[in-house]
C-alpha cells in the first residue's frame, strides 16, 4: 500500500475547517494524511474533531500560522502535497477593535504559509496546489445588484474585510511571481 500523501489544512479546528477537514478524513482514508494545524482561538474548538483523534490519517498540530519557525518546523516534518488555508481572524466587529490581530493573522500569517509552501516546493512544484478561502467581504456591500461578479471591483469596508482583501492579493501575487 503506498504512503498517504500529506494535506495541511489551517483554521481546521473551525466551523467550516472542521466540516471539510471531516470530509476528508473519511473520504480519502487510503490516499491523503490530513493535517490540522489550528491556533485553537475563540473560533477553533477541538472537540469538533474529536471523533476523528484515533484515525490514522489524522494529524492535528495547535500552530499559530504568525509564527513563522513553527510552520517552517511543520513544512520540515512533512512534504506536503497541497495546503488548504482557511485560518483567519474573521468577526468584523472584533476588526474594528482589534484591527492588529487581523493584519497579523489574516496579512502575515497567509504571507508566512506561502513562503513557507514557496520554500518547501521550489525544487518541485508540479502537482502541489494552495488554496486560499477568502470572502465576499472583500467586494465591500452589496448594495441593489443582489449579487457579486468575478469582475466586481474590490471595495472592503472594515478591518476584517481589509485583511482578507489583502490575503487575496498576496495569494495571486504569489502565483503569479
Amino acid at each position: 500500500m503506498p504512503s498517504l500523501q500529506p494535506l495541511l489544512v489551517t483554521g481546521g479546528s473551525g466551523f467550516i475547517g472542521s466540516h471539510l477537514v471531516r470530509r476528508f478524513v473519511r473520504s480519502y482514508e487510503s490516499r491523503y494524511l490530513v493535517v490540522n494545524a489550528d491556533k485553537l482561538t475563540y473560533a477553533g474548538n477541538p472537540a469538533n474533531l474529536a471523533d476523528l483523534i484515533s484515525r490514522s490519517n489524522y494529524l492535528f498540530r495547535q500552530i499559530d500560522i504568525t509564527d513563522s519557525s513553527s510552520l517552517r518546523a511543520l513544512f520540515s516534518e512533512f512534504a506536503f502535497l497541497g495546503v488548504i488555508h482557511l485560518a483567519a481572524e474573521s468577526h468584523v466587529d472584533r476588526s474594528i477593535s482589534a484591527p492588529a490581530e487581523f493584519v497579523a493573522t489574516n496579512v502575515v500569517g497567509t504571507t508566512n504559509l506561502l513562503q513557507c509552501a514557496r520554500e518547501a516546493w521550489k525544487e518541485q512544484f508540479e502537482g502541489k496546489c494552495f488554496h486560499h478561502v477568502s470572502t465576499d467581504e472583500v467586494y465591500g456591500s452589496l448594495g441593489d445588484e443582489g449579487s457579486f461578479l468575478e469582475s466586481t471591483p474590490y471595495s472592503p469596508r472594515s478591518p476584517y474585510s481589509a485583511s482578507k482583501a489583502a490575503s487575496d492579493h498576496l495569494v495571486r501575487a504569489f502565483h503569479h511571481t
